[in-house]
């Protein structure tokens, strides 16, 4: 059953009035909401609007002229707190149902509305769903692409494939892994662990490092993923397993370690499996292509003998950097 909300063709459009309500983007902090409005423009298209800020504690957390631009990584989460308010406001899935990511990609357009000005960026969201994933006539998932844009300038493209569960089910589901890997009932770490050096990976701020302390060869690095389950933003509530969007930045901040200070341009990851926040887990960077323009680097999170998130990033070559924070 869809939602009440009116169709509008032709006449949908973003607004950056205020933030929707916390419980849409399911975040805790209002102060991480970054969608501003959610408009129907056909039965299975819709405009969102989302701000970014000019300097945020962790999206906006760069060192030297990485910190000029917005960080793909940042849009990405606008995007994905876009396609979760979408199923709650158009698709009637209620607030309390658990998201499973099987994937989620970014890629930027090389355009001037990646640059930080004067205020923060306006983003425009146009949402398609391309697929709905049904078990009989009950809805439990989508694929959507999202094409994003600040100003009328074209920043790039998000698209992703999620589902939802039930309360109980979710508890089933995590109950079920955690006993196949000899797992008794969650309880949060006492500590995080040590990180690397803030300025290896390019941040500023010691909290915002989520590997510890690499081991690095010309082409290939790995280290611990450190999950800091007191960070405000990253764990912004309470989880019972690694988020994906720290380990997307898992993978970026150790690739880092490797190819030195280069701008993200673009995300391609599939998730597996659960990554336990009781148990240790690695992440694997192999540079696998570099040319004139861009470096790839393909990651790996792997856990308990098994991989459970593979992530290929790409790099801008191009990208000005103000000093190489490799040590």
């Amino acid at each position: 059953m869809r939602g009440t909300a009116a169709a509008r063709p032709g006449a949908a459009r973003a607004t950056h009035v205020r933030t929707i309500p916390r419980a849409l983007a399911h975040r805790h902090a209002v102060a991480e909401v970054f969608v501003t409005s959610l408009e129907a423009e056909t039965a299975d298209s819709f405009v969102v609007g989302a701000q970014l800020p000019r300097m945020h504690g962790h999206y906006g957390d760069h060192a030297g002229a990485l910190g000029e631009h917005h960080d793909l990584i940042a849009v990405m989460e606008a995007a994905r707190q876009a396609s979760i308010a979408v199923t709650h406001e158009f698709y009637d899935v209620p607030t309390d149902r658990a998201f499973l990511v099987r994937t989620f990609n970014g890629s930027g357009i090389d355009s001037g509305a990646w640059e930080i000005g004067g205020a923060p960026a306006d983003l425009e969201l146009r949402v398609r769903a391309l697929r709905e994933h049904r078990r009989g006539e009950l809805l439990e998932g989508l694929d959507l692409v999202l094409d994003i844009a600040s100003g009328g300038v074209a920043m790039g493209t998000v698209d992703g494939s999620f589902s939802w569960v039930a309360p109980r089910h979710w508890s089933a589901i995590r109950a079920g892994y955690r006993k196949h890997l000899g797992l008794g009932p969650f309880e949060t770490p006492a500590s995080a662990g040590p990180r690397a050096a803030a300025a290896l990976v390019g941040r500023e701020n010691p909290r915002n490092v989520v590997i510890g302390v690499p081991e690095v060869t010309e082409s290939r690095a790995r280290a611990a993923v450190v999950a800091d389950t007191t960070h405000p933003i990253l764990f912004d509530h309470q989880l019972d397993h690694v988020p994906g969007n720290l380990l997307i930045e898992a993978c970026r901040q150790t690739a880092l370690t490797a190819v030195g200070p280069l701008r993200l341009v673009s995300v391609t990851s599939a998730f597996d499996q659960f990554v336990e926040l009781d148990l240790p887990a690695v992440c694997v960077a192999e540079r696998t292509e570099s040319g004139v323009d861009a470096t790839v680097v393909h990651c790996e999170i792997r856990q308990a003998g098994g991989v459970a998130a593979r992530v290929d990033l790409e790099f801008d070559r191009a990208a000005p950097a103000s000093e190489d924070t490799r040590s």
